[in-house]
């Protein structure tokens, strides 16, 4: 049965959580904390009107790493909270190994389209040793969208994309069109409110941010952030 959730009113609540949440914050620490109240309220709405666990299915789990090969999009203020917890929980040697595979990762995959990325399996410089995700409390939003419902065909079709071209993952479309919502709204509400919304590549943001923090001070007055 099709869910009857009315997605143009929570556009509509999203956008206004959105500005009041982004019309104030200025350093990494404000502006993590609005990000967290964002996504854990997403993760409730996600929770309360979504199907019933056992109706959606959703297979993705510790340790599984089979879509962290795509190129992921992030907002500013989704880089800055994943920049803050990398600082507060890594020591400085951990955070320096971190932006040497950062970089390489970014050389790698510059001028990859989404497919290209796919063809050549670059796994996310997020993933650790047992492939779990060492920023999983804080990943971005378009991350949070993805839910598989079957790890076996998730799988299958990655690995298929040599041959039939961009794959046909099944998934929870419930969260993904929900998620999606939040991020297009967050989106919206940066440029309502004359922040920088276009957005940027996960490694190449959080690796700028690490290195140069007085980006933020681009990014809060107002200005393009000269992350790509």
């Amino acid at each position: 049965m099709p869910n009857p959730f009315d997605f143009s009113s929570y556009s509509w609540q999203v956008r206004k959580f959105s500005r009041f949440l982004m019309s104030s914050g200025c350093n990494f620490a404000e502006i993590s904390g609005r990000m967290h109240l964002l996504a854990i309220a997403a993760e409730r709405d996600l929770a309360r009107f979504g199907e019933a666990p056992e109706e959606s299915q959703v297979a993705c789990g510790p340790g599984c790493g089979t879509c962290c090969v795509l190129n992921v999009s992030v907002l500013i203020p989704e880089a800055v909270a994943i920049t803050w917890f990398l600082q507060r929980r890594f020591s400085a040697e951990e955070l320096d190994l971190l932006q040497l595979r950062l970089q390489e990762l970014v050389r790698r995959t510059r001028w990859l389209d989404d497919e290209e990325r796919l063809f050549v399996r670059e796994s996310c410089a997020f993933l650790n040793e047992q492939g779990s995700c060492i920023i999983h409390s804080v990943r971005p939003l378009l991350c949070r969208a993805i839910s598989s419902t079957d790890p076996e065909t998730c799988r299958d079709a990655i690995a298929m994309v040599p041959l039939d071209g961009p794959p046909t993952v099944e998934m929870n479309l419930f969260q993904k069109r929900l998620i999606d919502t939040v991020y297009c709204e967050l989106g919206g509400a940066l440029e309502f409110l004359g922040l920088d919304h276009q957005p940027k590549r996960l490694s190449s943001a959080v690796l700028a941010l690490l290195a140069e923090p007085e980006i933020l001070e681009i990014y809060v007055s107002g200005e393009k952030v000269p992350i790509h």
